[in-house]
């Protein structure tokens, strides 16, 4: 038997895990330009839910980066149970530090000058964040993704089987098919995200493969060596897919479609500038390159910070850096639904 092959049937498995799947729910609804599969049933959605639970919503999904930091700590809330009901229940018994670690991520040890103001308010009334949170994940399990989940748990439960059958018939070409961006090599793994990671068999302890109805595009890794977890796309047949494109990526790539702009943003990157410093380097008129600003800074590709007097402005690095990730997300697509297909 080949290493490679038996190492897979030893350490890699799917799961099912509708808990996990409520909290990638969640993430689209905070950000459903990408996931255009589930257009659809985010503005259903969203017709149907009332504003202060949207409110709540999109305010948790701001301090945990679109709700990826709760599924960083998935391990403590019991993710691979059957029943959701009891991983929320978790949020209601660890400590407020606990639950400021988990919810703020790796911005709990930032300075306090550092941390936005929905993560300071946090901070000063943890107790109070965490009833809310609770709360909040008890009535949209119930409002919502319940009755989301009862039609799609069949198809989670069948690619759970699918995969596991396969790690054990074919594992290396069922481990290849998860993503087209998740690259199984004879040494090693690689995942083709920002930058790319890349891990040896022999620092891992296993792979858990994620079957999900919301995450497509995105490869989801959570690359906490030893135990690496992957999420697949799970097309449902029945779905309408929306052929529209992502609004966020158009308005950056319209944005960056001037050469003006282009240069401006490059120079931003590596050095703040004010509008009159700006002004100077592009050699264009001052109430010309306010409306490129405008442009950039409408499009996120570009933050701004007053000094004194002065309006710096700053190239979003991680945004310009997402970019490539976007633009691989909305051409892996249809390989995706190929792959899946097949």
């Amino acid at each position: 038997m080949h290493p490679l092959e038996q190492w897979i049937r030893r350490h890699v498995k799917a799961v099912y895990s509708p808990y996990h799947e409520l909290l990638v729910s969640l993430h689209v609804l905070v950000n459903p330009d990408h996931h255009l599969s589930r257009l659809n049933w985010v503005r259903n959605v969203h017709q149907n839910m009332d504003r202060e639970m949207v409110d709540q919503i999109l305010f948790y999904g701001k301090v945990t980066e679109e709700w990826f930091f709760a599924m960083d700590c998935e391990a403590a809330f019991y993710s691979d149970s059957r029943y959701v009901e009891e991983s929320i229940e978790k949020w209601n018994v660890i400590s407020e530090i606990q639950f400021c670690r988990f919810i703020l991520g790796k911005n709990y040890e930032q300075s306090t000058s550092k941390q936005s103001k929905e993560a300071r308010d946090i901070l000063r009334r943890p107790k109070w964040h965490q009833k809310r949170l609770y709360h909040l994940l008890q009535a949209y399990q119930k409002d919502f993704f319940a009755r989301e989940l009862y039609a799609v748990e069949p198809w989670l439960v069948k690619a759970v089987n699918s995969c596991n059958a396969g790690f054990q018939e074919n594992p290396v070409e069922t481990l290849r098919s998860i993503h087209p961006r998740f690259l199984v090599k004879e040494k090693y793994i690689q995942f083709l995200k920002a930058r790319t990671y890349q891990f040896n068999y022999s620092e891992l302890n296993s792979i858990t493969i994620l079957p999900s109805t919301f995450i497509a595009p995105h490869l989801l890794i959570d690359t906490e060596s030893p135990d690496i977890k992957v999420d697949k796309q799970v097309i449902i047949p029945s779905s309408e897919r929306v052929e529209e494109t992502p609004q966020d990526l158009l308005r950056a790539l319209k944005a960056l479609a001037d050469p003006t702009r282009l240069i401006m943003v490059r120079a931003m990157l590596y050095h703040p500038y004010c509008t009159q410093q700006l002004t100077e380097k592009v050699k264009l008129a001052k109430a010309t390159v306010s409306k490129h600003l405008k442009v950039l800074e409408k499009s996120g590709l570009i933050r701004s910070e007053r000094s004194s007097h002065y309006v710096f402005y700053r190239t979003n690095a991680y945004l310009l850096e997402m970019l490539r990730v976007d633009m691989d997300q909305f051409f892996d697509q249809p390989k995706l639904e190929k792959e899946e297909q097949n």
